[in-house]
């Protein structure tokens, strides 16, 4: 992405949306930090980060107070995001005293183009997520590609998410269910997301090719041209393939400041 604000703000934004849609869902940006609690087992739809360049150590301890009182209203793990670029001196420390420790990294990207495909794209039937069915099919594609518990998911087993602006698609060999994606409106981009592939059935092409019949029916439906994602380690050789372009990296730390998960 072009910048740091314009990394961290669609992140925002995006979480915003995926939260908002959620009938738990709660928003609160004030005090510097972002919080965006779906209230659900899947702690990463419980996310807080700070909205802005952090000063010194000090002032990153103060934010993760802000992060740690809204923790505390969530019965479920959450995370807290930090943009690699805007992390003082000092960081590392101040996290590890509050208990929290780097889950992953996240790198946002954006495109206003796709580069064409490098291979033959595979032969799928594409279905839009337009039942319960087809958003299950998604929900457990993503679970088992992350290797997380199917029940982690069972929060977006509906069609909470999915309303006529937002295109979220399964791809079916045969009639098994082996990758997905997603778009959605985000801050003036369509914003991709949900990405995922059976672990048996990786190598073949049928993350590009969801993600390609995701972004077009987006793009045709809401006339967006720039595409934005924030991709895992894993994901972001192919997304640089398909011509995404790097910008600056997230960190989500993991916290359990909130109570005991049910």
């Amino acid at each position: 992405m072009r910048s740091s604000e314009e990394n961290v703000g669609v992140l925002i934004e995006a979480w915003k949306l995926m939260v908002g849609r959620l009938p738990t869902g709660t928003i609160t940006q004030a005090g510097g930090v972002a919080t965006m609690f779906a209230h659900v087992p899947m702690s990463f739809l419980n996310l807080s980060i700070p909205d802005r360049p952090l000063e010194d150590a000090e002032d990153w301890r103060r934010a993760l107070a802000v992060a740690k009182e809204r923790a505390q209203a969530c019965k479920y793990p959450s995370f807290v995001g930090l943009c690699e670029a805007w992390a003082p001196e000092g960081w590392e420390r101040v996290a590890a005293e509050e208990g929290l420790a780097l889950a992953l990294h996240m790198t946002g990207m954006a495109a206003d183009r796709l580069l064409p495909a490098r291979r033959a794209l595979p032969k799928l039937e594409f279905r839009r997520v337009l039942d319960e069915t087809t958003a299950r099919d998604l929900a457990m594609i993503n679970a088992q590609a992350y290797q997380m518990p199917p029940a982690v998911f069972e929060c977006l087993c509906n069609l909470h998410l999915w309303r006529s602006d937002s295109f979220g698609y399964v791809g079916y060999a045969g009639e098994r269910a082996v990758t997905a994606a997603s778009t959605f409106p985000v801050a003036g981009t369509l914003y991709v997301a949900f990405v995922a592939t059976l672990p048996d059935a990786h190598g073949r092409g049928y993350a590009e090719a969801v993600m390609r019949q995701a972004i077009a029916r987006g793009r045709q439906a809401m006339g967006r041209t720039r595409m934005t994602l924030h991709a895992s380690e894993m994901g972001r050789p192919l997304y640089q393939a398909m011509g995404f372009e790097a910008g600056a990296k997230m960190m989500l730390l993991e916290t359990s400041l909130g109570s005991t998960p049910h």
